[in-house]
């Protein structure tokens, strides 16, 4: 959901605010690693009168399953894996060398129209990104100031790792632009929260969508056991 002066795009936490298509089921037909850079803006960014540092995560994405880790301070220290194969998602430590395990739950239906507050306006502006064409939107919610994602549709849906953890109904805007990858999110006060800086199409080795066999399963969040 959307809220004046900031967005929810995904709830990958640490791992920085992206959107989430409705669906973990999709279809890549790129395969490659995008870098993006992560900006702390708005209110809430700064502490203490120091804005806080950028940081990249790296997006690695190869038949449709999906490998995301955070650079910076964390580089290597942790990932989340999509395997929609599996119906599952794998958060890995790297230093503690474990991981958590949890099942995907598909998302349920749309939410009804009425009940979705957020106006998806396609603006015709585009704009070169790392290299792709993308297509400015402007989702702006029943209340507030809308934000603007520039859209690529050269490198498929968007999958966000966490999607599969979440439970009831996608907001039926989702669906809208369901069909784009975001290159560039930009909030309310002009400040760019995320940017792709670099596309790169390569091959990608098996293993790094995988878990390591010397690696030891813990609980999942909550304490419940890993599914």
């Amino acid at each position: 959901m959307i809220r004046a002066g900031a967005v929810v795009l995904g709830t990958l936490g640490t791992l920085g605010a992206l959107v989430s298509a409705p669906g973990v089921m999709l279809a890549q037909t790129f395969e490659g690693i995008i870098t993006m850079r992560l900006n702390a803006t708005g209110r809430g960014a700064a502490t203490q009168g120091q804005a806080a540092m950028p940081q990249q995560m790296e997006y690695q994405v190869r038949g449709g399953k999906v490998r995301v880790t955070l650079g910076g301070g964390m580089a290597g220290g942790m990932a989340m894996l999509a395997v929609p194969q599996e119906q599952k998602l794998y958060m890995l430590m790297v230093a503690q060398q474990s991981y958590m395990e949890m099942p995907m739950v598909p998302p349920q239906a749309a939410a009804a129209a009425s009940t979705d507050d957020v106006k998806v306006t396609r603006t015709g502006r585009k704009e070169v990104v790392a290299g792709l064409t993308c297509e400015h939107v402007l989702l702006t919610p029943a209340k507030g100031e809308g934000t603007d994602m520039c859209l690529t549709t050269a490198l498929g849906r968007y999958m966000d790792p966490m999607q599969g953890m979440r439970r009831g109904p996608a907001p039926a805007w989702q669906k809208q632009i369901a069909d784009g990858f975001p290159l560039k999110v930009s909030l309310p006060d002009g400040s760019v929260a995320m940017e792709v800086i670099k596309v790169e199409k390569k091959r990608l080795a098996n293993d790094l969508f995988s878990v390591p066999a010397n690696y030891t399963k813990i609980a999942a969040p909550g304490g419940r056991p890993p599914g």
